[in-house]
């Protein structure tokens, strides 16, 4: 079984990159994605030049095409999401190989991230694996995420470019998506409580209060991609339903509705943008 790590920088990311190489092992490839935005920074650094290491180059910005690109060049049997600042231990790929090993049928199995001493949990996780389907409200981070390569072309999922740093709206919510789609497919997804990966403690997104605008506008483009039309009497229903709780949280409801709307035109528009400039 032969894992990669498919890592997305973006400029003098690269030069970061290193910090998360282990010891070459025969089981274990870095698949880089390295956008691209200025010519200064296109030199591929000499410690990157290892025969299991393959760097790919793109221009412009958006974190999931970074991430779809990575995935374009994947030729292993799992892999394993990364960004260009994140830590690895031997342990953690043998979790990943262990996971899959034991349960042939899974498709895409979310791990734990570890923290450095002296860090929060990274979040609270429960000790115990389970399942994840359409009404699962565990918070997906793109790092906890490995997945079965060949399923995953298969069925065609990538990650949806409206979505994640970079994009025009949306700034996170990709992973969401992502796993989204998977269930969709029918894809086994399964919470395991093991570490993948290590990573400092991160509270901006967690922190951001439930009715700010960013949470709102992703919510509305949350729901339009899930559930098509049905998003915009979702927003008004929700619109009358919530009027006290927004009142108290002093979100002003007009602005709740709107921002909700705005999310899901976003996603009607960009698709229907998309498709005429494929005809």
């Amino acid at each position: 079984m032969i894992v990669n790590i498919l890592v997305c920088t973006i400029d003098a990311g690269i030069e970061r990159v290193e910090k998360i190489l282990l010891d070459p092992r025969s089981d274990l490839k870095y698949i880089i994605s390295h956008q691209v935005t200025d010519e200064r920074f296109k030199k591929i650094p000499e410690s990157l030049k290892r025969s299991d290491i393959l760097v790919g180059q793109i221009e412009g910005r958006g974190l999931s095409r970074n991430r779809n690109n990575a995935f374009s060049m994947a030729d292993g049997d799992i892999a394993i999401l990364a960004d260009d600042d994140v830590h690895y231990r031997e342990e953690y790929i043998n979790n990943v190989i262990k996971t899959f090993e034991a349960e042939p049928d899974l498709g895409v199995a979310c791990l734990k991230i570890a923290t450095p001493e002296g860090d929060p949990e990274f979040k609270d996780y429960t000790d115990h694996p389970y399942l994840l389907n359409e009404e699962s409200s565990h918070y997906i981070s793109t790092l906890e995420i490995s997945y079965r390569i060949k399923l995953i072309r298969s069925r065609g999922i990538v990650f949806d470019e409206r979505f994640g740093l970079g994009s025009e709206l949306n700034s996170f919510g990709e992973e969401a998506v992502f796993i989204h789609d998977c269930i969709r497919a029918g894809i086994k997804v399964k919470y395991i409580p093991e570490y993948v990966v290590e990573h400092p403690a991160v509270t901006t997104i967690k922190s951001l209060d439930k009715y700010a605008t960013l949470n709102v506008v992703f919510k509305g483009a949350y729901d339009a991609r899930r559930y098509g039309w049905l998003a915009f009497p979702a927003a008004f229903l929700d619109y009358f339903r919530l009027r006290g709780d927004l009142k108290a949280e002093a979100k002003k409801p007009k602005d709740y509705l709107r921002e909700r709307l705005r999310g899901a035109c976003y996603i009607f528009f960009k698709q229907d943008k998309d498709r005429a400039s494929k005809t």
